[in-house]
């Protein structure tokens, strides 16, 4: 029994101590201020009661909330929840007014003993309606603060209400901090320790720094645009530039935005400008020493790209990471302007002082941290050679550059003299040449005018031999249609002849009959069957010879030059046959195949139908002198053939004009179209068929005349007409 006692007394002892609430002393608020990390508790949900300062929270977690976020999966995952902490304040700092710093990577409410205190970003059991916000500032001890009076209690309850924005990637700023929720006290009244010692505030040497380099920005692009030929100075002006905005970006993004993703999605940027300019930097030493770029610039760009692919997407590399990555560049630029200094002339040794400059302050600012003296001047010494490290080599750099320009304007302008007194020499020059050109200037007038009058002359013989040639061309294209006229009205004129003549025979031979003593009633009534089927052959035949005549009167009637609606099948048919016959008037041997497809809805269409029908004409009678003279090649089984065609296509129409003639040589196929050009013999062609049949077309009725052809094959003539109406005429 005794033993049972005394296990229950254990019990309830260890149990007590479980449940005891832990508690946050605070005795004294140090300068550089007190860290709230320790004894808080959590829990995932929302529920008003939690801000009550009775509220039991012992049987909540245990955290520290001011561990990186990302350490913190539990609190991310509860996506909201509520911290709080229990403080006990001694009585030393009873009613002091307190200020409150807080650092954190969340939407937050701020509760003490249960009432609101501050309200950072926006709190919402909706996850996408929160909004992650951040008060701290750009140091330690600047940001947004809330001030409150401790009063005479000395256990009080500090309760944080809380909610986690999704989709955050949480990247270190230049290798800063990102606390879940990091909570600093300070006496209201107190300045920082770093501020008692005197140390400049950071963001002022900031914006001191971005200032001098976007005024070497500006001075560059000056140089650049005053003179192309260095481009060092566009090279070294975006440097500055990137630089500029580098400069910037830091007290911008903590003093004037507080947004955590804008801040997450800002070291990105941060790190492509400070690439940006380690490239650009690298370009205008190569541009100075005109040197290509090689394999350590092209491996540089891939090392850095591939560092912000992966710094942006997949995890939040360390700073050291990024200078590593950044080292070939500095030692390569280093070693050329190192090089420089000391293989070139004089004015390079500024760079030479530069180069190791930066390395220096580079060891100092690494080595200073572990030197054992006082943190004030440890902070003095830093920024010294820290601000020194970023301006030695762009300051070098800058004075490097003003004197290259500097020393160009001196060459420009002493090359300026030298301009103006061979100026001054040439122009003497000139003016003797003057001098000489205008006595040469009246014999060659002299000799202009008369040149020209023979020029004249000869122009209005070309133009009279051309009017001559055009009007043999339509004479001869009026001669070929007055044979295939002739011939066309001389067959149904032979028909009439020979059937006149067997009715005089018939007639005869029935007066011979009827005179006879014992007619033959049956014979005289065949004569006269074979009479009657005569005459009606000759009324027949002489009603084609005038249909035939009746057509081409209409033809000269309506050849006003106007354009006029045509049935293009019933043209083109019409002059096929008369030069067909008109052929065969000079050549009664000559035989050819003809094999018409025209389309039988063919639209009628406004077109000149003479200038037209010059134009098949001559297609005609070129494909038939082909022909002709295919088949004079004694080719055997060959049978001559012209084949026509009419197709409508949308928006035009197509007349097709193919034989299996003799073909045109590739060569002068190029120039069929040209005026006075002909593959005929002398005295059988003037070369201006084709040429006029092509303005005809293209000019005259907007169309095109297209040809193919394949020398011992054939050639095929494509006239295309728009359907459309065409302003101008021939």
């Amino acid at each position: 029994m005794v033993r049972l006692l005394i296990l229950l007394i254990l019990y309830t002892l260890t149990f007590h101590d479980s449940l005891a609430q832990a508690v946050f002393r605070i005795d004294s608020l140090p300068s550089t201020g007190l860290l709230l990390t320790q004894n808080w508790k959590w829990h995932a949900g929302d529920s008003p009661g939690w801000a009550s300062p009775g509220f039991d929270d012992r049987r909540w977690s245990s955290v520290d909330p001011s561990q990186e976020i990302n350490q913190l999966p539990q609190l991310q995952q509860a996506g909201m929840g509520w911290l709080r902490l229990h403080i006990n304040i001694d009585s030393a700092l009873a009613n002091t007014v307190i200020s409150m710093l807080i650092d954190q990577q969340v939407a937050s409410q701020v509760y003490l003993n249960g009432r609101l205190m501050g309200d950072f970003g926006n709190v919402n059991a909706n996850s996408n309606l929160v909004k992650a916000y951040n008060p701290s500032g750009a140091t330690s001890t600047s940001g947004q603060r809330i001030y409150f009076q401790s009063g005479a209690q000395s256990n009080q309850v500090l309760a944080v209400r809380f909610a986690v924005q999704p989709g955050i990637q949480y990247r270190k700023f230049w290798g800063r901090p990102n606390p879940f929720l990091l909570i600093r006290l300070t006496a209201a009244d107190q300045r920082s320790g770093y501020e008692e010692g005197g140390i400049l505030d950071a963001g002022l040497l900031n914006y001191f720094k971005a200032g001098l380099f976007f005024i070497l920005t500006l001075l560059h692009l000056l140089f650049y645009s005053w003179y192309p030929a260095q481009k060092v100075n566009l090279w070294f002006g975006l440097y500055c530039l990137c630089a500029t905005a580098s400069l910037l970006l830091l007290p911008f993004t903590f003093q004037q935005v507080h947004s955590v993703p804008f801040r997450a999605n800002a070291a990105v940027g941060q790190w492509a400008l400070f690439f940006g300019g380690q490239l650009t930097f690298l370009l205008a030493v190569y541009s100075e020493f005109e040197k290509q770029k090689g394999f350590i610039f092209y491996s540089a760009l891939v090392a850095f790209s591939s560092f912000l692919l992966v710094y942006t997407f997949v995890v939040d590399l360390p700073v050291y990471a990024a200078m590593l990555v950044a080292l070939p560049t500095n030692v390569e630029y280093i070693r050329l302007l190192l090089v420089a200094g000391r293989k070139r002339g004089k004015e390079y040794r500024i760079l030479a002082i530069g180069a190791p400059a930066i390395v220096v302050c580079s060891i100092l600012f690494i080595v200073i941290p572990f030197l054992e003296i006082d943190s004030h001047t440890k902070s003095i010494l830093n920024q010294v050679f820290y601000n020194l490290g970023v301006l030695s080599l762009p300051v070098c750099m800058t004075l490097f550059l003003a004197s290259k320009f500097a020393q160009t304007n001196r060459s420009l302008a002493e090359k300026l003299v030298q301009i103006e007194a061979l100026s001054a020499q040439t122009l003497a020059q000139e003016q003797e040449k003057q001098q000489l050109l205008a006595s040469h200037n009246v014999s060659l007038e002299k000799e202009v005018s008369a040149r020209t009058a023979l020029l004249s002359q000869s122009l209005a013989e070309l133009k009279n031999t051309q009017v001559q040639l055009v009007q043999k061309e339509k004479m001869a294209s009026l001669g070929e249609l007055t044979a295939g006229i002739a011939h066309e009205i001389q067959n149904p004129l032979n028909f009439v002849n020979n059937f006149s003549q067997l009715s005089v025979e018939l007639v005869e031979d029935l007066t011979e009959e009827r005179q006879k003593s014992q007619r033959d009633t049956d014979l005289e009534n065949e004569l006269l069957t074979d009479l009657s089927a005569n005459l009606a052959k000759i009324n027949h035949h002489g009603s084609r010879a005038s249909g035939i005549v009746k057509s081409m009167l209409e033809h000269s009637r309506m050849s006003t030059g106007e354009k006029q609606l045509t049935d293009l099948n019933v043209l083109t048919d019409e002059y096929l046959r008369l030069s067909y016959h008109g052929l065969r008037a000079k050549d009664k041997t000559f035989n050819c195949a003809l094999d018409t497809q025209f389309e039988p809805s063919l639209n009628k269409l406004e077109v000149i139908p003479q200038d037209l029908g010059r134009v098949l004409l001559n297609l005609f009678n070129n494909a038939f002198h082909a022909v002709g003279e295919r088949q004079k090649q004694g080719e055997s089984g060959y049978q001559p053939t012209i084949a026509v065609k009419t197709s409508q296509q949308e928006g035009q129409v197509q007349i097709q004009i193919r034989d299996n003639g003799i073909g045109i040589p590739e060569a002068v196929l190029a120039k069929i179209f040209q005026p006075f050009f002909t593959t005929k013999p002398t005295g059988e062609g003037t070369g201006l068929g084709l040429s006029l049949s092509y303005d005809i077309i293209t000019k005259g009725h907007g169309g095109s005349l297209l040809v193919k052809s394949q020398q011992g094959i054939g050639t095929e003539f494509i006239i295309e007409l728009p359907t459309t109406k065409v302003g101008s005429v021939l």
